[in-house]
């Protein structure tokens, strides 16, 4: 279904304030939350467990905007993209920069890979950004930081291209939604004389760009690159760019090439939503945490750092045993390249992946509604955190309470659905032979059943 056809939004797409004004609100909002953010702290681990939730900066951005963003990844794809405030910061910085041409290691994803590790070993699981408002903020200026310098230094939009630390986590989750910005017609595309899409004179243009993330719009072939900026749309002369529903994963159905940071990528986020759900109880965290913190312990490792020890561990090392595990046997099995057999067992899991990370974007979002009312009346959220800590301010948790059913219902459904999605594409794979498919499939099992075998046990049993 071509969405052009409803009535207004292409009208909107092609506005020439489109999205200029919309990355501008969201470069306003940012700079509220780093002022909201900005010079709270504490060093008090327990004490900011709280703060994190009644500080109205530190809660809009880690229990509403992040959740919200994934879940449009995972269902509508890479809109939040659309708006972002560091697209509009890297292109306005380029038209000034020196508009060098990005190296080879840049270019390789690795960057992406790396940068979203260090953020999530060092940057949550050492320093606690999530938790401290002010060192939010910190993380925050640093990321605007990085994305002026690569305004600054390299051509086009290589922050958006090459470096952003979601960058691949948007790309690819997009692979799953049911909307995909194409052309209308290739014939068309192949007869266009101008190339106005990627026409170098048009590159630093402020509205009706040419693309600048080195892919032609009229032939992309999946989700995973384009950032739905919608300035090829107003740049094309022959108005053969549309956005259109599709069938949920159709991407997945396609012979999907992984790079090996897209690859090392995908085994970091499958040990990462692991821990995020089986953490939520108490039980399966404290058996998820037993091994780290033995390890921890026997090498003399305390403090601050614990925390990257556990995340190297959790994050790195165990999913790669589990996905090399199984890896192994199906090279074993079809001969294929153990990269190739790694790749498939990632994309395999990549819907279950995704179904936890909705999961836990709407845990995060219900149980946090009790705060906002108490974050709205005191943003900072000090005053609210000592009352909440020393008892004289209780919480009136009705809301969540009222929502327990649903979240259960759906808690229960969402590895099942993952598996079954996996299950789907698996099935549709044509000139696999069958033990190549149950192969997968097991290791798709036992991840999915690790989660459903909790969830039961935690809010059923």
């Amino acid at each position: 279904m071509d969405l052009f056809r409803i009535p207004g939004l292409k009208s909107i797409y092609k506005n020439r304030w489109f999205p200029l004004v919309p990355q501008i609100i969201a470069l306003i909002c940012f700079g509220l939350l780093v002022y909201g953010g900005i010079g709270i702290t504490t060093d008090d681990s327990d004490f900011a467990k709280t703060l994190r939730n009644t500080n109205l900066a530190n809660l809009i951005v880690w229990s509403y905007w992040w959740p919200l963003i994934i879940i449009f990844a995972v269902l509508a794809g890479r809109h939040w993209c659309t708006i972002c405030p560091m697209e509009l910061v890297t292109t306005v910085m380029g038209k000034a920069g020196l508009r060098l041409k990005p190296g080879r290691f840049l270019k390789s994803g690795w960057v992406m890979t790396l940068s979203y590790g260090i953020i999530l070993l060092v940057g949550i699981h050492t320093f606690a950004i999530h938790r401290i408002p002010d060192r939010m903020a910190i993380y925050m200026l640093a990321l605007l930081g990085v994305a002026i310098l690569a305004g600054l230094i390299w051509e086009k939009r290589t922050f958006c291209t090459h470096i952003c630390p979601v960058g691949h986590l948007l790309g690819l989750y997009s692979l799953l939604s049911a909307t995909e910005w194409r052309s209308r017609s290739q014939e068309v595309c192949k007869a266009c004389k101008t190339k106005e899409c990627v026409a170098e004179k048009r590159l630093y243009h402020l509205t009706a760009r040419s693309c600048t993330s080195d892919i032609y719009p009229g032939n992309i072939q999946d989700n995973r690159k384009c950032i739905l900026c919608s300035q090829c749309l107003s740049a094309c002369p022959k108005d053969n760019l549309t956005l259109r529903l599709r069938k949920p994963l159709a991407d997945l159905f396609a012979d999907i090439k992984l790079s090996s940071a897209e690859l090392g990528f995908l085994v970091v986020v499958s040990g990462f939503v692991v821990y995020e759900i089986l953490s939520e109880w108490s039980v399966t965290k404290g058996l998820l945490l037993a091994l780290p913190a033995s390890f921890s312990t026997q090498l003399g490792i305390t403090g601050i750092w614990t925390g990257t020890t556990n995340a190297l561990l959790l994050f790195v090392l165990f999913p790669l045993v589990f996905v090399g595990l199984f890896g192994g046997i199906r090279k074993i099995v079809s001969g294929e390249p153990f990269k190739h057999a790694l790749s498939a067992i990632v994309l395999a899991l990549l819907p279950v992946m995704a179904a936890m990370h909705l999961l836990k974007s709407m845990l995060k979002m219900t149980s946090r509604l009790p705060y906002l009312s108490h974050a709205l009346n005191d943003p900072k959220g000090i005053k609210t955190a000592n009352m909440l800590v020393n008892g004289s301010l209780l919480l009136d948790k009705t809301a969540v309470q009222v929502l327990q059913p649903f979240i259960t219902g759906v808690a229960i459904l969402l590895p099942l659905a993952g598996w079954t999605l996996s299950l789907w594409v698996m099935l549709r794979h044509q000139g696999q032979r069958s033990i190549v498919k149950a192969i997968t499939l097991a290791a798709v099992l036992v991840y999915a059943g690790l989660f459903e075998a909790s969830i039961l046990f935690w809010r059923v049993w």
